[in-house]
């Protein structure tokens, strides 16, 4: 089996080994399994008696040994190797996320911090304009606005209120 050294370019860098279950890190040797293409740390290929530890593979080889030749029969040509893939660039080997279709944790508590600093920024006006009115009324003894105002309209209140209550009862 022939060894592999993981650079930091390499695609397994971040994989896990299924026998020490540690990620791939730069410098690693590691191995891939002829039957079903798990990677292992060499070391560990070695410790689990130089076989795949994927359960029902039945992947073996002994690392750092060529494969055996095949004899080839020589009336039919062999077919032509396939041809190589054409390189893929580095610089933009990197995978896109989909986004999840729900909402996250984060997501909601975002909004509802949001949706809380909403209300008490609106708090906090009611308040600023409540002391303003307070100040100008009171102490600076401006009358930009009738005081009474707001009771106004109490009367007509209370008279829907009594005839409200002489449809109900």
């Amino acid at each position: 089996m022939r060894v592999i050294v993981v650079d930091k370019y390499s695609p397994f860098l971040g994989e896990e080994c299924p026998y020490c279950e540690h990620p791939f890190a730069p410098n690693d040797e590691i191995v891939i399994c002829p039957e079903c293409g798990q990677r292992h740390h060499a070391h560990c290929w070695q410790t689990n008696g130089n076989r795949c530890v994927v359960s029902g593979c039945a992947g073996r080889g002994i690392v750092g040994e060529e494969e055996a030749e095949v004899e080839v029969d020589t009336a039919v040509p062999p077919p032509p190797p396939p041809s190589p893939p054409p390189p893929r660039s580095r610089r933009f080997h990197f995978r896109r996320r989909r986004q999840p279709a729900h909402t996250s944790c984060a997501q909601s508590c975002l909004l509802l911090s949001i949706a809380a600093a909403i209300i008490l920024i609106a708090i906090a006006c009611f308040g600023l304009w409540a002391i303003a009115d307070y100040i100008m009324l009171e102490l600076l003894g401006w009358q930009y606005r009738n005081p009474d105002a707001g009771a106004a309209w109490l009367p007509h209140i209370a008279l829907a209120g009594q005839s409200l209550n002489g449809i109900m009862v």
